[in-house]
């Protein structure tokens, strides 16, 4: 629907420059109520840069937000990596291996999150994990900090994968997204419908406006899609994760 939206927008958009154009070639009069035309333009563009700043800064939080839980998620599993190197060979291996399975699940399945939960192995790997400290580390030692620091990092990267998967989902209404399409094309057309000076400044002033709005609405298009485009959330921290010396 968006991109729809945006080949109407910039049809629209040189419609009205080749009309405007014709105006400006004629040379009509100014018309007497101009400046209350002016203020009625105004308003209406006024409006328009306010939907505008809101869903970019949506939009910016989205992207941020699961930048900031993949860096919690990649954090959290160095240090379980190195939790598992204190615990006995066969728990730690165990919980060495989850860590890395769970990091491939995400890069895998969750970026961006697939519809289909039987190939959740990020999940699978979790909940592994989770069942290997759930018991002592070993028959003759006791319950202690070993296996209580494992389990804290466990559900501390349940709480990140949980805020990134949600975030992840909340992309911008379809319905605010047409709005801001249609206030696009009312920003455009109004000066036409309105009555534009017909001089070269009015004209060129019609251009640059008509540039930027496409363009925004694009970057808007472009910023609802999380995982990809100009600015999107970023899976490095994993990426390093899985290729730093002590993950292998």
């Amino acid at each position: 629907m968006g991109l729809a939206v945006m080949i109407c927008l910039v049809l629209a958009s040189v419609a009205a420059l080749v009309v405007t154009e014709h105006v400006r070639k004629e040379h009509r009069p100014e018309r007497p109520d101009a400046p209350a035309l002016d203020y009625v333009n105004t308003f209406i563009s006024t409006l328009y840069m306010v939907l505008l700043a809101l869903v970019v800064v949506v939009q910016w939080q989205n992207v941020d937000q699961i930048n900031s839980d993949v860096r919690n998620e990649a954090s959290t599993l160095t240090a379980l990596v190195q939790t598992a190197q204190r615990m006995p060979a066969s728990e730690g291996t165990m919980v060495r291996t989850t860590a890395l399975d769970y990091a491939k699940g995400v890069l895998g399945g969750e970026w961006p999150p697939k519809a289909d939960a039987s190939t959740d192995a990020a999940a699978l790997a979790l909940s592994t994990g989770q069942a290997t400290v759930t018991h002592p580390v070993a028959a003759n030692v006791p319950l202690g900090t070993i296996e209580d620091q494992a389990i804290g990092q466990y559900q501390a990267l349940a709480q990140s994968r949980a805020d990134r998967l949600a975030a992840s989902t909340s992309e911008t209404s379809p319905v605010l997204i047409f709005a801001l399409g249609a206030l696009s094309f009312v920003t455009i057309l109004t000066p036409l419908v309105l009555g534009l000076r017909a001089n070269a400044v009015a004209f060129g002033g019609l251009i640059i406006s008509t540039a930027l709005v496409c363009l925004s609405f694009w970057f808007v298009l472009d910023l609802n899609t999380l995982f990809h485009g100009l600015i999107h959330a970023d899976s490095g921290p994993l990426s390093d994760f899985l290729a730093a010396p002590g993950a292998n």
